[in-house]
């Protein structure tokens, strides 16, 4: 199965998903929404769970991809936690409907692609920490008042029906982060 062909499936299985809730959804609402036969879904994704797994997957790597892409770049640790607090919310405003589905928790099937993210994310921070740059947390801790306020406003805003920017308070929410990560 190409690449496009795939993404178009997840698509369509992500729109179901949506309407219907996983648990209602079924193989035959994605297979008549995707155009793709039955036994080519059992085939690649093996059940309808691990067509969700897939969906919950490709938005995660695709979010942990543009935040780890400008933790590469070369700008100052203020900065760097400036630009990521704002790229969240512009991945959330770009990417309603994933966004949306990340929300719902499935957690449990990305753990190896979550254990390489905050592998790259805690060595990113760790000589930030040693310089002085960053308070000493725990990682949870420090990914809570990073990006923990605009992942709160980014729910809001998907719950109250998307209405209005929701990068409007981007710089006054990386301005907050900035100073609670920012070393005492």
């Amino acid at each position: 199965m190409s690449d496009a062909r795939r993404e178009h499936i997840l698509n369509a299985a992500l729109e179901v998903f949506l309407e219907r809730g996983i648990q209602a959804a079924s193989i035959e609402d994605i297979r008549e929404r995707s155009g793709a036969s039955v036994g080519s879904l059992y085939h690649r994704f093996g059940s309808k769970e691990g067509i969700a797994a897939a969906v919950y997957v490709a938005a995660l790597a695709d979010y942990q991809r543009q935040f780890l892409a400008l933790l590469r770049e070369d700008r100052s640790t203020e900065e760097t936690v400036k630009a990521t607090v704002r790229a969240h919310l512009r991945w959330v405003q770009r990417n309603p409907d994933r966004a949306a589905f990340l929300f719902m928790g499935r957690e449990a099937d990305a753990h190896e692609l979550n254990d390489g993210f905050f592998e790259h994310v805690r060595a990113w921070i760790d000589p930030r920490v040693a310089a002085g740059e960053l308070r000493d947390a725990p990682l949870g801790v420090l990914n809570a008042l990073w990006v923990g306020p605009s992942q709160e406003l980014a729910r809001h805003w998907l719950a109250g029906g998307r209405r209005g920017s929701l990068t409007k308070h981007a710089n006054a929410l990386a301005d907050a982060a900035w100073r609670s990560l920012e070393a005492p």
